[in-house]
């Protein structure tokens, strides 16, 4: 025995003599397995095969490398004719590879003999076949398959049980009860054998005597000689030979008997040799069909794994096309972004705010974000600045449809501008589109809740083809502020909005310059009234 920590082979003491550590619970186990493996023997030199396997399975539990256990567990089942479980447990303790093992030995026995291992497997499928018949309720053949089993292997307790029960279902008790006696010789305590002569017994109302019947020691021997048919025996010290008896005849009597014989050969020939052969045949189309059907199973299969390998080949390539163009449109964000820097930087700011609405700023990071920001934050007020002063006098030379348009961009650029969103709207309105007009309205009230006073007047709700209200309008269409101021009597103070040359309404909010264009109070402005945009 050897540590099973280190390997060291162990001496009378109870710790390693390599690594030191404490064998008591493993010598302890080996102990068991070797009491278990002892009882196993004696149960198995008394042929009580059923617990000498029960015995030796516990010892293997507690030792797996108990290699006598092992062997004799072979030896067991090979006695019970189980030669695939004897096999398995001697090739399993030849790999423990200790040395004369004496599981070489039998495995070496049984393959140096082919015909018996053909015999083995023969017995094996035969006896498979009969379980398939059993279970086809075919039990005819299943019992000329369990025959030809137990004349190939006498020994097969497992074909002793099945027929036996075949036997007990068609109520041939008798039959039944022999073939579980040869069971019983073999393994004298085998619960399955036991209980099925229990259930004979009951059926017949007559015990079954398991002793083995040895021949009286004095019993006349009789000897049949083949050629002249004479029978021999021994009468006390005097041999008797009685000649056979002879019968004359006639040659109608052997015409019948040759006749006979044929009917019964063929008969022999039509029940069991032909379908055999067609048995053999469907068999033999049956496993070509099943062949076939696993090579086109296996064709289907690597089509299927060449299919998805090519999907996830075009999945890559397509992934790698999206990386390859976000990293291009990524680099043209670049390039944009410092070409409208240079260009704001030369004092075009017009230009640079045109060429930085072509950079993607989602696609920024870093110091490329910062500057993105910081330009887009410098550029936004001039754009509005522009927008706002070119929307002003568009909307004052009645070309509200430029007015639209520029509006909409100083929207886009300071949606915090209510004078750029009231003139839009106004815009709108001048130039006929109610329903947009209306929606800019909303949106301005939306936003300034403060200015509802203002707004709310104006609102026709056209979209929906009713009239909130009807705004009184002058004489050039625009509408009048219906908001009036009272006097001490509660009478309405007459508001005249103050209107330019053409009658359009001057924003009181916003200052203007001299040709009356809106300045923006948040933009510095030069001689001219023109915005002037500082350089942080």
């Amino acid at each position: 025995m050897r540590c099973i920590y280190c390997g060291t082979p162990l001496s009378s003491i109870d710790y390693c003599t390599g690594c030191g550590a404490d064998v008591t619970l493993q010598k302890r186990i080996a102990r068991i397995s070797n009491l278990l493996y002892n009882e196993g023997l004696e149960k198995a030199q008394v042929r009580d095969l059923s617990g000498a396997i029960a015995c030796l399975k516990r010892s293997l539990k507690f030792n797996k490398e108990n290699v006598a256990a092992r062997n004799l567990l072979g030896l067991v089942y090979f006695e019970t004719g189980e030669v695939v479980s004897a096999l398995s447990e001697w090739v399993i303790s030849k790999n423990l590879n200790v040395p004369d093992n004496v599981a070489d030995v039998y495995i070496a026995k049984l393959q140096a003999n082919k015909n018996k291992l053909d015999t083995i497997n023969q017995t094996i499928r035969k006896y498979n076949q009969a379980l398939l018949y059993c279970r086809q309720d075919n039990e005819d053949m299943a019992m000329i398959q369990l025959k030809k089993v137990l004349v190939q292997n006498p020994k097969f307790i497992k074909a002793y049980h099945l027929l036996a029960l075949l036997y007990l279902k068609r109520q041939e008790y008798e039959k039944a009860r022999k073939l579980l006696k040869k069971a019983a010789y073999i393994d004298n305590t085998n619960t399955t054998t036991l209980r099925y002569l229990k259930e004979v017994e009951l059926a017949t109302g007559m015990s079954t005597s398991l002793e083995t019947k040895h021949k009286k020691k004095y019993a006349r021997e009789e000897t049949v000689n083949r050629l002249t048919g004479a029978t021999t025996y021994m009468s006390g010290n005097e041999m008797i030979i009685q000649p056979a008896t002879f019968r004359e005849s006639s040659a109608v009597a052997t015409f019948l008997n040759i006749c006979l014989g044929l009917i019964l050969g063929g008969a022999i020939v039509w029940f069991l040799a032909v379908p055999a052969t067609r048995q053999s045949v469907n068999a033999s189309a049956n496993k070509q069909v099943t062949d076939a059907n696993t090579k086109m199973a296996q064709q289907v299969a690597q089509v299927q794994g060449l299919e998805d390998q090519i999907e996830t080949y075009q999945s890559e390539v397509e992934e790698a096309n999206k990386t390859r163009d976000d990293a291009n449109k990524k680099v043209d964000s670049y390039d944009q972004l410092l070409k409208a820097t240079q260009t704001y930087l030369s004092g075009d700011q017009s230009s640079a705010a045109s060429q930085l609405t072509e950079v993607d700023g989602d696609s920024m990071t870093g110091e490329g974000e910062k500057l993105y920001t910081s330009l887009n934050t410098l550029l936004q007020d001039y754009v509005f600045n522009e927008a706002y002063n070119k929307a002003g006098t568009a909307y004052m030379a009645g070309d509200y449809a430029t007015a639209i348009t520029e509006y909409t961009k100083a929207v886009a650029a300071n949606p915090d501008s209510f004078d750029a969103i009231n003139y839009l709207a106004w815009s709108y309105k001048n130039s006929g589109d109610a329903v947009n007009a209306d929606k800019t309205f909303k949106e301005a009230l939306q936003k300034f809740p403060a200015k509802a006073s203002e707004i709310q007047p104006y609102i026709t709700n056209a979209s929906s083809g009713t009239t909130t209200q009807t705004a009184e309008t002058d004489a050039d269409g625009n509408p009048i502020d219906q908001t009036q101021e009272t006097d001490a009597n509660g009478n309405p103070i007459d508001q005249i909005a103050e209107t330019d040359a053409e009658g359009n309404p001057i924003d009181q909010t916003a200052e203007t310059d001299a040709n009356g264009n809106p300045i923006s109070q948040t933009q510095e402005t030069d001689a001219n009234g023109n915005p002037v945009t500082t350089i942080q």
